[in-house]
């Protein structure tokens, strides 16, 4: 009856809500038409027919994204994180489930694993913005979800407030796995995040990911800083 009343509009546009979040429009949505293919994380060149960069030696970590940290995404996402607004991760996780898709059999994913929130900083928001992107796609790319793995063991200082040459000190030693019983083990991962610039949070969860016995990982996010 409210929606009759007080139909829901576009966080963005201004025009009917008519997606399944109620909160943007399914044209706004369209408009994030993410990378047309995923990126090495180390050289930034996008990959059209591989998994795996043949140019860095150091074989980084392929991303997914749904695009560039514009305005629109930066709005989608701060409301997501800032205000609550929980219903847009099923838009950002639909997004990177459609990306992913077609190559869901290069992937070959086991997991969806969401890079983790301090606590302290769970508790202030009442959830972990990564967490709830990984849910969507986890439905959507029938993949199972692992939530409690990974575990963010410090508090550290907000990446995005920091130089590029202070970010992969600031994340060093703040993650940890919990598996004791070896549900890694040789299992193929994507590690989802909402937002990425140098990819040193990223590279620091596969690094402990890795050490746990985890075997090939991807990258997926919301956005993409530069």
């Amino acid at each position: 009856m409210l929606d009759v009343l007080y139909p829901p509009v576009c966080g963005i546009c201004g025009k009917p809500a008519n997606s399944e979040d109620r909160l943007i429009c399914m044209a706004c949505w369209d408009l994030i038409k993410g990378f047309e293919a995923p990126y090495c994380s180390g050289c930034r060149k996008l990959l059209f027919d591989r998994l795996s960069c043949r140019e860095c030696r150091s074989s980084p970590m392929v991303i997914f994204s749904l695009g560039y940290f514009d305005e629109r995404l930066q709005s989608i996402i701060h409301d997501l994180k800032f205000h609550g607004l929980k219903p847009l991760a099923t838009g950002l996780g639909r997004g990177l489930a459609d990306l992913i898709a077609p190559v869901a059999n290069r992937v070959k994913a086991d997991f969806i694993i969401p890079v983790p929130l301090h606590e302290s900083r769970r508790l202030g928001r009442g959830f972990n913005q990564a967490e709830e992107i990984a849910r969507e796609m986890s439905r959507r790319l029938n993949v199972t979800l692992q939530s409690d793995l990974l575990f963010s063991v410090r508090k550290t200082k907000q990446q995005a407030k920091l130089p590029a040459a202070q970010r992969e000190a600031n994340v060093r030693g703040a993650f940890a796995v919990d598996d004791e019983n070896g549900v890694l083990k040789g299992k193929r991962i994507i590690l989802v995040d909402d937002v990425t610039t140098t990819g040193a949070t990223l590279r620091e969860n596969a690094r402990v990911l890795r050490q746990a016995g985890a075997g090939k990982i991807v990258g997926a996010v919301a956005a993409t800083a530069v």
